[in-house]
Formats: structure tokens, sequence, C-alpha cells
């Protein structure tokens, strides 16, 4: 029952925001090769981060739940260098590697990032979940849809790995995020805070993703003043 609300509510939020004109024009396909490098750069920013974030909630789970634990570890670690692909993507696109490995993340990339820390320690592990959620469903929902708008634009495949990559593990990832919820939401109130973050997460996300793009549109030469 939780796990059937709790997506739905996140399908409700991505419908919502897909209505924002940013991501109308980005799942219209109605940009270019340097918006989905800008993108690329801020991915390669927050993924970078995420396995250690996941380690980290492990601190602030209730009791001791040493299977679930074990599982957050076994999922921290497959997540490990998938901003690597990034890079590679980047780097395939034509972009320095040093330009991108030196660079400093936008404000809402740092916002969006810092999002789970703050949920464990000022609120709940629940918070954490809901932003692990939303990164999970998101690929295995839309992935196959942007890398085909992608390969229109004219990227090739070894600029696509980062997409291909989490299109199909996810899917499996997806699974272990409902063994997570089974352990952690046991109650209607679980279920509404596992809901409003989820709701956060997932606006947080696209704000990064619509700052990435507007700085691609702002300036054709951003590249060079990574």
């Amino acid at each position: 029952m939780f796990k059937e609300r709790i997506l739905s509510a996140w399908q409700s939020e991505m419908i919502k925001l897909n209505k924002r004109p940013w991501m109308t024009r980005l799942r219209g396909g109605e940009i270019g090769i340097g918006h989905y490098q800008s993108i690329l750069v801020e991915t390669y920013h927050n993924a970078g981060i995420n396995p250690q974030q996941q380690a980290f909630a492990t601190m602030y789970l209730p009791g001791k739940p040493r299977e679930l634990i074990k599982k957050f570890y076994q999922h921290a670690i497959s997540e490990i260098a998938h901003d690597l692909l990034a890079l590679s993507d980047l780097k395939a696109l034509g972009v320095p590697e040093a330009k991108v490995v030196n660079s400093r993340p936008l404000p809402a990339t740092v916002g969006f990032t810092a999002f789970p820390i703050f949920q464990c320690q000022m609120r709940a592990p629940l918070g954490y979940l809901g932003y692990l959620y939303h990164l999970e469903r998101l690929p295995t929902a839309d992935g196959g849809k942007y890398a085909m708008m992608l390969k229109v634009l004219g990227v090739k495949d070894d600029a696509l790995t980062f997409i291909d990559e989490h299109s199909t593990v996810d899917v499996s990832h997806n699974k272990m995020m409902d063994y997570y919820i089974d352990q952690l939401v046991t109650s209607d109130q679980d279920c509404n805070e596992l809901i409003h973050q989820i709701r956060v997460a997932t606006k947080l996300h696209v704000l990064m993703l619509e700052g990435a793009l507007e700085r691609a549109e702002d300036d054709s030469e951003w590249v060079e003043s990574l």
C-alpha cells in the first residue's frame, strides 16, 4: 500500500515539474549539445558524492538494522565512480577533463547535493530516502527517451554512458528501494513524511537541471569559464 502511494506521489510531482518552461524544452528536445554538456558537469559533481552519502545515512537508521545497513552499503558500492561516467561523456563531447574536475558546482547543485545530509542530521533518514528514491526512479522512467533525443541531436553512444548505465541498472535499484520502504515506512506518518521529502528532492533536482540549462543558454563560451 505504501509503495503504491509513494510512486503515485512521485509521478504526480514529475508531471507538475515537467510543465516548467525549461523542463518542457528539455523533454521536447529543444536544446543543444552545450545544454547537455552543462547538465553532465553538474551531474558529475552530484554523482561523485552519492556513494558516501548513502554510507553516511546508515549512521542515522533507527536501531541496528544490520541487513538493511548491508543493503545500503552494497547499493552505495554499486554507485562508486558513476561520476566518472559523466566525465567520460564530457570528454567524448570535447570538454577538457581538467576543466570539469577543477570546476565548482552551481548553487542549485550544492543545494541538491547537501539536502540528504541535512535531512539525516536535522530531521530523519526518511529525508535521505526521498532523495534516493527520486534519483533511482527518474532514469528508468525517462532515461531511454532522453538518450534517443540526444542521438537525434548527434550525440554518439560514447557520450551517453551515464544515461545508459542508469536506465538499466536502476531497474534493480528500484527493487532495492521497495525493500527500503518496507523496512523504514511503517505508518501513515512515515509515508507522508517520505512523500514530502520526495517532492522536495525532486524540485531541488529540477532546479539543478534548470541552472545547468540556463548557464549554457546565457553564455555560449561557458566551458571556458568553468
